[in-house]
């Protein structure tokens, strides 16, 4: 092995992505609009965090830099659960954001 794999330089042309986690930075983004919060990086970063740590991941292996079709593989009871998940975790950044205004 080169030292480039070891320590992470390269990239494999096929990698695990947690579909997950593309669907909650989406719907967060869009609920933070919707419910009058802020879309700055730092809350959409910390409202999906929150989100994230509520649901369970699921994981699909994809070319790097290919684009996924993250709606249409999450089943509607997993987007259900993503949707109330998001909507709490940007009400709760909502309240007590880590930036300042």
């Amino acid at each position: 092995m080169d030292d480039e794999k070891i320590i992470g330089k390269t990239t494999p042309e096929w990698m695990p992505v947690n579909i997950v986690e593309e669907i909650v930075i989406e719907k967060v983004k869009k609920a933070a609009a919707e419910l009058g919060g802020c879309g700055c990086d730092i809350c959409v970063s910390d409202a999906a965090a929150l989100a994230l740590n509520e649901v369970s991941p699921r994981y699909v292996t994809t070319r790097k830099g290919a684009l996924l079709q993250s709606i249409d593989s999450a089943s509607y009871e997993s987007l259900t659960e993503i949707l109330v998940s998001v909507t709490k975790a940007v009400m709760k950044v909502m309240e007590n954001p880590r930036h300042k205004t």
